[in-house]
Parts: C-alpha cells; structure tokens; sequence
C-alpha cells in the first residue's frame, strides 16, 4: 500500500510541498530504503527528497560500491566490458581506425572490421533469393525483395 505525505516545516508548509511516496508493504525485493530510518519509497528520487546531500551522497556509494563508475557522467557499470565500451563510444573522441587488410578500408572498431570482412570479402552471411537466385547481404533483405519479385514477370526477373 503506498502512502503519500505532505512534509511541514516549523513555520506552517513548506514553499513548495515535498510530496514523496511510501511503501508500507514492500512487495519486491529492492525498493530505495533509508539507510537512516528504514523507510522504504517507491522511487529512488523520493528517497533523494528525503534524505540531505550528505547522506544522499552517502547512499549512492554504498550502494554502488562494487559497480564501476564514469567520472565524466557519473554512470555506473557492473562490468568492465561495459565500462570500457561506453567510455569507447561515449568519451573518446579521437577513434583509432581499424584497417579491413584486404581493401584497407577504415572502420571504428576491430569487431566491424571482422563483420566487414565476413560479409563482403568471404560473403559468409550472403544469402540467395529463392525465386531468382540474386545474391544479397543477409537474410533480412530478401522478404522485401520477394515483393518485387512476385510482381516481376519470368522475363523481367531474368533480367535481374
């Protein structure tokens, strides 16, 4: 059951009302609790309203004190893969190019670099239409091509 509560101060209402909601039955595991009171909300951004800044800050470490944290944008990662590729994608701006050694085209990472190669070098992951026979990148492109082809007399799909 949740509970909402206006706050008052010592002089009548607050400015403006802090309107914050309680769980008095918590039902899930892992609803913000108060470290200081044991009151559990039902967001986390209710649990900031009611705690200062020191202890909201408080909270947040012990909270994510096994998690890995991006100074730059205070984002936390459970694994350093996450970490590394977010830092990657997010905060480096300078990207060290990764050459395909056939073609010597430039690509962000050594993962589009394999892709690349499956795709247009070894062509892996080409597939056939099956009404005309024309080679296509992936699977995915044939349903829109199979249209066309239905509406394609025999002659025309020849010419394809």
């Amino acid at each position: 059951m949740n509970c909402k509560i206006e706050f008052e101060g010592e002089r009548g209402l607050l400015p403006s009302p802090v309107i914050i909601s309680l769980i008095s039955f918590p039902r899930k595991k892992k609803y913000p609790t108060c470290p200081m009171c044991s009151l559990v909300f039902s967001k986390e951004s209710d649990l900031k309203k009611h705690l200062n800044e020191d202890q909201w800050h408080l909270y947040q470490e012990s909270k994510y004190k096994d998690y890995l944290k991006c100074e730059e944008c205070c984002l936390f990662f459970t694994s350093t893969k996450g970490f590394m590729q977010h830092h990657g994608k997010v905060h480096v701006t300078k990207y060290k190019y990764s050459k395909c050694p056939v073609c010597e085209k430039k690509f962000r990472n050594k993962y589009a670099v394999k892709f690349h190669i499956k795709q247009v070098h070894e062509k892996s992951t080409r597939e056939k239409c099956p009404k005309c026979g024309k080679d296509f990148y992936n699977k995915y492109l044939i349903p829109q091509h199979l249209e066309k082809c239905k509406r394609l007399s025999p002659e025309e799909i020849e010419l394809i």
